[in-house]
């Protein structure tokens, strides 16, 4: 019988994977992940992963990495904010703490493979030379938040959840297994902030301390006040104050303290740069190339002419994009599978 590690969080999804991995033939040992610092053996996540692996019979683990996770993903969060960048914490955490941590245990204990409840897929490809990570059909596909998985990793994961359509038919399948968690709720707030107050964890966990500074227009000029650069992230519109017509943020600057404001319709933009490029195939593209990009999670992939240089990537876009936000990723798709991406500058 063929062992595989899978990470148990207590939710639906995770619970749903385990099951598809019995069915499958599986020897599945669930491991439940310390990792914020509000997490321990006894908050009601951990609770919920037992109560799981004992409904389905499956052996639990418990691994401790919140060290990991603060240095990789708290600290960084952190850091990026004060630059004046909006980072997504959670593709920072899958490469350098989430799968990296499970296949570190999973290596503790002899296994050989991991698996989690991520809405992705992947498949063996003759032209990038090894496994791919691949979108799922799914409304909840997730494979933007995986795109910095290193071919090793890709390699090791499996996602049960992958061939669902919706997180709707997850929880029909929940219920059918009887699974004592089918109508848990999803969580809406980052892991490490429970309460959704960016700000406030910004300021518990630094030295920072925010200061009003300028905003101004895209000709420099002064035209209101702001409470501080953590305050704002590229596109917001809500709690900017009045302006006698619609204004959204177009960019921070953290040297100077400013937060410049534009119009509507000057949001869009036809081209970016990235940097801290990670590719995802072992054979990636090189030179200029024709694909698709996203730059938001929520967003379509968009048509696009990627040019890599100098470890940067310039990206011309077919048609306009909506407000690319430095410390957002841009990932790149060949198709539905996933190239890398790198950091919008």
């Amino acid at each position: 019988m063929n062992k595989i590690l899978l990470g148990l969080s207590g939710g639906v999804d995770s619970a749903v994977a385990a099951a598809k991995l019995i069915e499958q033939g599986f020897e599945v040992t669930g491991c439940f992940l310390l990792l914020t610092e509000n997490s321990n053996e006894n908050s009601e996540e951990a609770k919920n992963a037992a109560i799981i692996a004992q409904h389905l019979g499956i052996r639990l683990v418990t691994a401790d990495f919140r060290e990991r996770f603060k240095e990789n993903v708290g600290d960084y969060f952190i850091k990026e904010y004060l630059a004046g960048r909006t980072p997504n914490p959670c593709i920072k955490c899958n490469p350098t703490v989430k799968i990296r941590s499970l296949i570190d245990t999973a290596n503790s204990l002899n296994i050989d493979k991991i698996a989690t409840g991520h809405y992705a897929l992947t498949e063996k490809s003759e032209k990038y030379k090894g496994v791919v990570l691949k979108a799922a059909p799914s409304k909840k596909d997730q494979s933007y938040f995986l795109c910095r998985l290193s071919p090793e990793q890709i390699e090791k994961v499996v996602f049960p959840l992958g061939e669902f359509s919706s997180k709707e038919d997850v929880r029909l399948a929940a219920e059918k297994l009887s699974l004592p968690n089918a109508k848990k709720a999803d969580s809406q707030e980052i892991c490490f902030i429970p309460d959704n107050n960016y700000q406030k964890y910004i300021c518990e966990n630094s030295d920072f301390v925010p200061s009003p500074g300028n905003f101004l227009d895209n000709s420099g000029n002064i035209i209101g006040k702001h409470t501080g650069i953590i305050n704002y992230t590229v596109g917001q519109r809500k709690g900017l104050g009045a302006f006698g017509e619609a204004r959204y943020v177009k960019e921070i600057n953290a040297r100077d303290n400013t937060v410049t404001l534009c119009k509507k319709d000057e949001r869009f933009a036809f081209c970016l740069e990235a940097g801290d490029i990670s590719w995802a195939v072992n054979a990636p593209p090189e030179g200029s190339f024709e694909g698709k990009v996203k730059i938001r999670n929520t967003a379509n992939p968009a048509d696009a002419i990627i040019a890599i240089k100098n470890n940067k990537i310039k990206i011309q876009f077919k048609d306009k994009v909506l407000a690319p936000t430095p410390g957002q990723s841009a990932v790149i798709y060949d198709g539905d599978i996933v190239l890398g991406g790198g950091i919008i500058l």
